[in-house]
């Protein structure tokens, strides 16, 4: 969470908005979830060993008191704030201007930007930084970067997030027998119809997106064949069958289908 000096702020510093990191894991899981639930939290507990370890091996390599994707941040961003322009008001604001009208104003008592990215997320954004360096031509102004920066991408913190190890354990065959007097049966399994679904449950969202992308497909093609779209209620651009000629594929006349003729024959005259 975001702490402004001794205000809490409420807001959680970071800028995901979407759930890349649950559906990462999810995949990670994939070949554990069909397993039995001992074999599948087994699976898990194997699976979070090895990232730990892994996340261990990256911080030995990191360097500077912040974690690499937030030094390449802040490296970007350092770059481009040396385009922008900082004009102190005489007290804790300073008006910054950049290119394309880019003009926000910088609150330096409360860490804040009127283009919200340094409140969001935590780190000083280009104008912030460009603030940054008109203060440190002041003599008394503090000049290291890094205090600006919220204490969550700081490598200690880091550190202390993965800090907690999972144990190791024995083989299943020394496991101590459990002497709860109730046996648990499994429940009655029925197999279902069909293949056995691996993929995940899609949104309403990504399902209505899927369509509205085939619709749009099939309406380029159903207008070049003189076909006209209807919109319905959900924006779904949906064909009409009205002005579509349809052919026989038993006497190749047009007006109506195989399963229609009537054994006409030939080929007649178009209407």
């Amino acid at each position: 969470m975001f702490f402004n000096g001794n205000v809490h702020t409420g807001r959680a510093v970071s800028d995901v908005l979407i759930s890349n990191m649950c559906e990462v894991f999810n995949g990670k899981i994939e070949k554990g979830r069909d397993k039995p639930i001992i074999g599948c939290l087994e699976y898990i507990r194997e699976y979070l060993m090895k990232r730990i370890c892994n996340f261990m091996k990256e911080m030995k390599k990191a360097k500077g008191p912040l974690t690499p994707t937030a030094t390449d941040i802040l490296t970007a961003r350092k770059t481009v704030a040396s385009q922008y322009i900082a004009r102190w008001n005489g007290g804790d604001k300073y008006q910054v201007t950049g290119a394309l009208q880019d003009q926000h104003v910088v609150d330096v008592r409360n860490k804040t930007c009127t283009c919200r990215k340094w409140e969001l997320i935590g780190i000083p954004c280009r104008h912030a930084i460009a603030t940054l360096n008109e203060m440190s031509k002041d003599p008394e102004a503090e000049l290291d970067i890094y205090k600006w920066v919220h204490k969550v991408y700081f490598l200690e913190t880091w550190k202390k997030a993965y800090s907690f190890k999972v144990e190791p354990i024995k083989g299943r065959s020394m496991w101590p027998k459990s002497e709860c007097p109730t046996k648990l049966i499994p429940p009655p399994h029925r197999t279902q119809v069909g293949r056995p679904k691996k993929k995940r449950r899609q949104s309403e969202g990504e399902r209505l997106s899927k369509k509205q992308k085939a619709s749009q497909g099939d309406g380029v093609n159903a207008t070049q064949e003189g076909g006209s779209q209807k919109p319905t209620n959900d924006g779904v651009q949906k064909l009409s069958r009205k002005h579509i000629s349809v052919t026989c594929s038993k006497c190749k006349n047009k007006g109506h289908n195989s399963r229609t003729c009537k054994g006409q024959g030939g080929n007649q005259s178009k209407k």
